[in-house]
């Protein structure tokens, strides 16, 4: 038996799954407390705090001298969530966020289609997400989480593509981790991801008090707005430090090169400090270096983004930023809701403070 005070949860949680799934006509009245009563053997006090529950969740608006009716949100909501992340299955973040995802937005009663888990290669990923636009366009899910495309030429303009279709069937779109606009511009849309900037401030200044004077960014070219924001707050640190900073600093060379980067550890002011894009890009950096006969951390200090599983079977364990998922996932979907429930807000940016794990491979 469910105890007294949390039967009303038990009563919303079934009238909000059955909202979802199209139990009720869009024009007609709600049952009134006295049906409902009834139907669940519960006192009316019980009922109403339990309608009163669904109308705080944007599913229900009370119409004087008429009783609850469906609101906007409701008669459009699918009870399914569409989420397009072009990265799922090849990066393991973006692999365990869209899980914690699914996660919390079954806790919110709603369902996630992700689409064909097998995306394609990058000279694909425009392609991939539009076709996964138009399938939840057409299907009218409730709304839509987006990591916008990048690795591709004119990548804002295939997010734009898919953006477009969402916008003609009124769909509600979250982006994640980064917009696709390049900062300090803002687009027009919701997002949820971590402060990149303060974070890679953290890591610039962590490999400047352990010693290094002359750091690089190890990087794509092609890269996200998330990337030029870590790059940007990498370079603020050795700045405020009083180190040299300039566009050379931002190194776009495969760290599987090793010739490449042979000559670059015997130039004239070589590095003695990497921070990398992410962490599969940093383990690649630290086999090159291996190969160079160069040693981690006494001669060169390698940072990664992420905190991936591959971070702690580094030898040395690699120094990065952890993403804290399941925060944002939660945030995430909880923002999308109430961009459903109230699509006129104006569009806000959240970003999440993401801390610096510290391992041998900075001399931690």
């Amino acid at each position: 038996m469910p105890k007294p005070d949390s039967k009303y949860l038990e009563i919303a949680a079934t009238l909000k799954r059955e909202i979802l799934e199209g139990k009720y006509e869009d024009s007609e009245r709600f049952p009134s407390e006295e049906t409902l009563a009834r139907r669940f053997g519960a006192s009316r006090p019980t009922i109403e705090r339990a309608l009163r529950e669904l109308k705080r969740a944007g599913l229900l608006e009370a119409r004087a001298g008429s009783g609850f009716y469906l609101t906007f949100a409701a008669r459009n909501a699918t009870g399914v969530i569409g989420l397009i992340a072009p990265d799922y299955g090849k990066i393991d973040f973006f692999t365990d966020l869209c899980g914690s995802i699914a996660e919390a937005a079954r806790a919110e009663g709603y369902g996630v289609l992700l689409g064909d888990a097998t995306a394609p290669g990058s000279k694909h990923r425009a392609a991939f997400a539009v076709s996964l636009a138009r399938a939840f366009a057409e299907r009218r899910t409730a709304g839509v989480l987006l990591e916008p495309v990048d690795l591709v030429p004119d990548s804002h303009v295939a997010t734009r593509r898919v953006l477009d279709i969402l916008a003609e069937k009124h769909i509600p779109v979250v982006l994640l981790d980064r917009d696709y606009v390049p900062p300090p511009a803002r687009s027009e849309f919701d997002l949820v991801g971590i402060d990149n900037f303060a974070a890679g401030y953290r890591l610039g200044r962590h490999l400047i008090d352990a010693g290094a004077r002359s750091i690089r960014f190890l990087t794509q070219s092609d890269y996200a707005s998330t990337i030029r924001s870590r790059i940007h707050g990498v370079a603020q640190a050795a700045i405020d430090a009083g180190l040299a900073w300039n566009a050379s600093c931002v190194v776009e060379t495969d760290p599987a090169d090793v010739a490449a980067f042979r000559r670059l550890m015997r130039g004239k002011g070589r590095p003695d400090a990497f921070v990398c894009r992410n962490d599969p890009l940093a383990a690649r950096l630290l086999q090159t270096l291996s190969a160079l006969k160069i040693k981690v951390p006494s001669k060169v200090k390698v940072a990664g983004f992420d905190d991936a599983k591959i971070a702690t079977l580094l030898n040395p364990p690699l120094t990065t930023i952890r993403q804290p998922i399941a925060e944002l996932a939660s945030t995430a979907v909880a923002s999308l809701l109430q961009r459903i429930r109230e699509p006129s807000l104006a569009p806000r940016a959240i970003l999440l403070d993401a801390p610096m794990v510290a391992r041998a491979s900075t001399g931690a």
